[in-house]
């Protein structure tokens, strides 16, 4: 055993033990209670988190275990419908084409056969969120950096032994989905005529988020908290359900984030930015206007919103993890000002914006 105190099993303390020299060679001549393991914040999804620290030198790794597949329900997020299974753990596997890609991904540091243990680089505790709340001053900075890595993970190729992964596609009919996981949680609202109104300008909306631009691999998840900041730079986390999309997702998910708000002067100016950068190395279509390109953002950012309103509803009301709610007000807070900052959209959140729930209740 590693410790009396290891909240792991004796198998997995001991399998942990072993990948911890194989990755720290200096390592190997420590003995069995070597090592420190603590409990992490975890996620919405059915893996826990550990720091694993040695109490001999200053060395650590995070492990990832993960849990039984919980059972479909009708509710749980879709990656799209027709979608090959992978052939392994798709953080394994997603990770290591993003790290063939060039792009910063945690390190794997040893793996089990069945994928339910996982053993990674430390990348410490600042994500880009508690980073800026510390560092305020190095928010533009950092902030076209980050952009820089959007562009740069949107630009990757997909090699052809990922078809599995191409068939993994934001479509329209999972957009309609999401915004149904939206009206189902996120709104409190009987009035069956109201209801079948907003549900017919959702559909228009999934037709148009859909077939208006080429799709590119995105990220999914693409935010203040899903970026850590680590000694050698911005590194993506979180990324294993990456799918094929609309080039201005990641975009939307960042710069109209539900954690923080980007000041208006950066927020043009980024958006500007990936316009212009978007066109010149072939993301975005040399047909796209400007005026298009933000009309078309801020929709893909209501619908981002509408979603992870729904989503963090739904994680509290099914799941029982009340974590997420606090930043129910972000996403209430990013549909009015998408409202303001694009008005071509603000019939549509207004036909809504009555009806949502409230997080305190």
């Amino acid at each position: 055993m590693i410790t009396m105190q290891s909240p792991l099993s004796n198998d997995v303390n001991d399998w942990l033990h072993f990948r911890m020299k194989k990755a720290f060679p200096v390592l190997s001549g420590d003995g069995p209670d070597s090592l420190e393991v603590i409990p992490l914040t975890g996620d919405a999804s059915n893996r826990r988190y550990y720091r694993v620290v040695s109490k001999t030198a200053p060395l650590s790794a995070i492990l990832m275990v993960k849990g039984k597949p919980e059972g479909f329900k009708a509710s749980e997020e879709k990656t799209g419908r027709g979608e090959n299974l992978p052939p392994g753990d798709p953080f394994l596997l997603i990770g290591k084409l993003l790290s063939a890609s060039s792009l910063p991904v945690p390190e794997i540091l040893g793996e089990n056969d069945d994928g339910s243990l996982l053993l990674q680089e430390d990348l410490g505790d600042w994500s880009l969120y508690s980073y800026l709340q510390e560092h305020p001053e190095e928010e533009s900075l950092l902030s076209w950096r980050i952009l820089d890595l959007l562009l740069s993970f949107g630009r990757q190729t997909i090699p052809g032994e990922f078809s599995w992964l191409k068939s993994r596609v934001y479509s329209e009919e999972l957009l309609f989905w999401e915004f149904e996981h939206f009206l189902e949680y996120g709104v409190s609202l009987s009035d069956k005529s109201a209801l079948s109104t907003i549900r017919s300008l959702f559909q228009e909306e999934a037709s148009v988020l859909s077939g208006r631009l080429p799709l590119v691999p995105v990220h999914r998840d693409f935010h203040s908290r899903n970026i850590m900041i680590a000694g050698r730079g911005a590194v993506l986390i979180d990324f294993q359900d990456m799918l094929m999309g609309s080039p201005l997702y990641d975009l939307a998910s960042w710069v109209f984030d539900a954690y923080r708000v980007l000041p208006d002067d950066l927020l043009n100016e980024l958006v500007s930015g990936h316009y212009h950068r978007g066109i010149s190395l072939g993301i975005l279509p040399e047909s796209l206007s400007e005026g298009e390109h933000r009309n078309l953002l801020a929709r893909m950012a209501l619908q981002r919103n509408l979603k992870a309103c729904g989503r963090f509803f739904y994680i509290r009301d099914v799941k029982g993890n009340p974590g997420y709610m606090q930043a129910v007000s972000g996403t209430h807070r990013n549909m009015k000002r998408l409202a303001l900052w694009e008005p071509s959209v603000a019939p549509l959140v207004q036909s809504f914006l009555p009806f949502l729930r409230n997080p305190e209740k």
